[in-house]
């Protein structure tokens, strides 16, 4: 053919052009940088190289690389994941770095760089000197010995509390058999509750400490006192908080303590509550014990159970089975006296009190129904009554029968079984709140009887129900009227009814309003003993807009951590009225709670609450301190430690870089 090429020169052609090319490709892989430098974080299981099809080429041969031989060059090039990340002190803040060797964890930079207040959450009030040096120990080598503690019931529940801290502890740990030395001979750990004899928590409990790590040569000494068994738990809590584990230590990582400090820490209220809702939605036991991690974690000291509510009766009762018959959502959702006891030992040596509510006289319709079967006539009235919006606040409406007496002998012999199984007797709840005397006015039995008692206001009669119940609640209590009994605020506790039907001795009531609501105050003046729960900043169920198409159905946009621990309206009442402050609570109703999101809703809000209440620190305005950020970040991650599911504070890269999301 005219103008062809011949075939041998095509040849010589083809070669010279793969020749050229291969000794391209050659000399741009010899210069190129190796492929584990490209990707530092990344390192290739068999999987991911057996699926690219690499392979050696040998001689002539193109031979697949063996599973033993794609091992053998992961481990000998890439080996475990190891970040190049580290972090340095710098002004009192952690910054990372990226370096080839001697790298510090994010959580040693943390425990050792921004001063005294570092690390612990929530703030401690008093003296707080945490020593510049650290100490590399193992967990076998803790030993605590209880030593100057009078009562055996204190003792015997600190053998408890020491097997809850090593626990706490040992969840640190991420190389269970880690072989990195020890930098002590010993480490022991004395407690000592002085002459403390009761084992349970009072109002007037005192909760300080005093903890002291000394190191001498090589062995290490902590000393924790306290006045109480619950000082010397909120001690070794604190110093649960100074402890870490380093995964940068050695080859396979370690445990860290402190090891030097002084600190000397007494709460600023006494009463430091978060409320639970069981009514609406059920949850298990266990899913309220790990609340109950959450509190003693923080310090918080009194789990307010809303056990019922008038959608159910979850409580299985011994005496009176029917109300859980009648009232419980399925065979499957309820309480047994056998959980009550269970959750509140459970918490008592977490230093958490569980105070049980049974609201009433409304809030009351689901396992009140049966009493005109059993002959005790109608023991609630209302019940699932349309239009609802008439009668309750929200659906099912139901309200006690405040003219039959069985409505009070049951309410008593509830109460006599939750006083016995919480062991919790010098403080109750009464609930109190949104009684709806348009039902009450319904009804003509009730107007002849406010008739021959020479009543003409429902709100007395309310009142009469009040009074007839603290009467049945001291009988139940074995004769000793509580130091506190608490109310919800309401219309009753409002002036003048407050002032007439209520004792400023016993009464202390839960201010639940608005902030910048005149009850507080109010009642500060009239000389009542309050306990707040603000509905605009300490609500923590609100925010996730309407779940009914009638009424008001949700309590207005979600209140974050921060406005959370901002919330300090005791700074704006009068001096004298400030003492009369003993505490706040958060609370979560349970409307639109599922039972996956019970902890991220409390948690970091319920920690922000908390150092609230224990060390009041001082704020500047709505700034927060970036001091307040990186301890509440820490913070989390140790409830994660302790099987806590938390909401996320901020993006994760924000705790690696702290400082630099502020």
């Amino acid at each position: 053919m005219v103008g062809s090429v011949p075939s041998g020169w095509m040849r010589r052609l083809l070669l010279f052009l793969v020749l050229v090319t291969g000794v391209l490709l050659i000399a741009m892989f010899a210069h190129s940088p190796p492929l584990g430098s490209l990707q530092p974080f990344a390192v290739r299981s068999f999987e991911e190289v057996r699926r690219s099809g690499v392979s050696l080429v040998i001689g002539d041969d193109d031979m697949k690389i063996s599973e033993n031989a794609i091992y053998e060059h992961l481990s000998s090039e890439a080996g475990t994941f190891q970040s190049p990340w580290s972090w340095a002190c710098v002004s009192g803040r952690c910054e990372r770095r990226a370096v080839r060797s001697s790298r510090i964890s994010l959580a040693t930079c943390t425990a050792m760089c921004g001063g005294s207040g570092r690390l612990l959450w929530p703030r401690p009030t008093g003296l707080v000197d945490l020593g510049p040096d650290n100490l590399i120990f193992h967990w076998q080598q803790l030993e605590l010995i209880t030593v100057n503690t009078a009562s055996q019931d204190v003792k015997d529940m600190l053998e408890q509390a020491k097997e809850v801290f090593l626990g706490h502890i040992r969840n640190l740990i991420k190389t269970p058999n880690s072989k990195t030395r020890s930098s002590v001979d010993s480490l022991i750990i004395y407690l000592s509750a002085g002459d403390a004899r009761d084992a349970r928590l009072h109002v007037d409990t005192e909760e300080s400490y005093r903890l002291q790590v000394l190191t001498i040569e090589k062995r290490l000494e902590v000393r924790i006192t306290g006045k109480s068994y619950y000082g010397v738990r909120h001690g070794l809590e604190t110093l649960s908080q100074m402890i870490w584990w380093d995964e940068n230590c050695g080859k396979q990582g370690c445990l860290r303590i402190i090891s030097q400090a002084t600190i000397e820490d007494r709460p600023a209220f006494a009463y430091r509550g978060l409320l639970v809702d069981t009514g609406r939605q059920f949850f298990s036991l266990d899913q309220l014990k790990r609340v109950i991690d959450g509190m003693s974690a923080s310090k918080l000291n009194t789990f307010h159970w809303h056990l019922t509510d008038s959608q159910s009766f979850p409580y299985d009762s011994a005496q009176f089975p029917e109300m859980a018959r009648w009232g419980a959502y399925s065979g499957d959702e309820v309480y047994t006296p056998d959980d009550v006891k269970e959750l509140a030992n459970y918490a008592r040596i977490r230093g958490v009190r569980v105070l049980i509510e049974i609201d009433s006289p409304a809030h009351a319709g689901a396992g009140w129904q049966w009493g005109v079967e059993h002959g005790l006539g109608e023991l609630a009235l209302c019940v699932d009554q349309q239009p609802w919006s008439a009668y309750c606040g929200e659906p099912n409406c139901g309200q006690l029968n405040p003219i039959n007496e069985n409505s009070y002998k049951i309410l008593e012999g509830l109460y006599r079984e939750l006083l016995d199984l919480t062991e919790l007797r010098d403080i109750v709840h009464m609930g109190g709140d949104e009684v709806n005397l348009d039902c009450w006015a319904q009804y003509s039995n009730i107007s002849v009887a406010m008739q021959s008692l020479n009543m003409t206001d429902y709100h007395v009669l309310w009142a009469d129900f009040e009074r007839k119940l603290h009467l049945r609640i001291i009988r139940a209590n074995r004769g000793k009227a509580p130091k506190a009994v608490i109310l919800w605020s309401s219309p009753l506790t409002k002036r003048p009814y407050a002032n007439q039907y209520l004792d400023t001795s016993v009464h202390v009531i839960q201010s639940w309003g608005g902030s910048n609501w005149p009850d507080t105050p109010d009642l500060l003046e009239d000389g009542f003993r309050v306990i707040l729960s603000h509905v605009d900043a300490w609500y923590l169920d609100c925010g996730f807009g309407r779940w009914r198409e009638t009424g008001e159905a949700a309590c207005g946009e979600y209140r974050t951590w921060q406005t959370v621990y901002n919330h300090r309206p005791w700074r704006d009442y009068p001096t004298q009225h400030q003492r009369l402050v003993i505490g706040g609570e958060a609370a979560i109703w349970s409307e639109q709670l599922g039972q996956a999101s019970l902890g991220p809703r409390l948690w970091p809000r319920a920690s922000a609450l908390a150092e609230r209440l224990w060390s009041d620190p001082p704020t500047n305005g709505y700034a927060i301190d970036e001091n307040v950020y990186t301890r509440l970040s820490t913070h989390i991650e140790l409830l994660r430690s302790r099987g806590v599911r938390t909401e996320a504070m901020w993006p994760h890269w924000c705790t690696l870089n702290p400082g630099k999301c502020l």
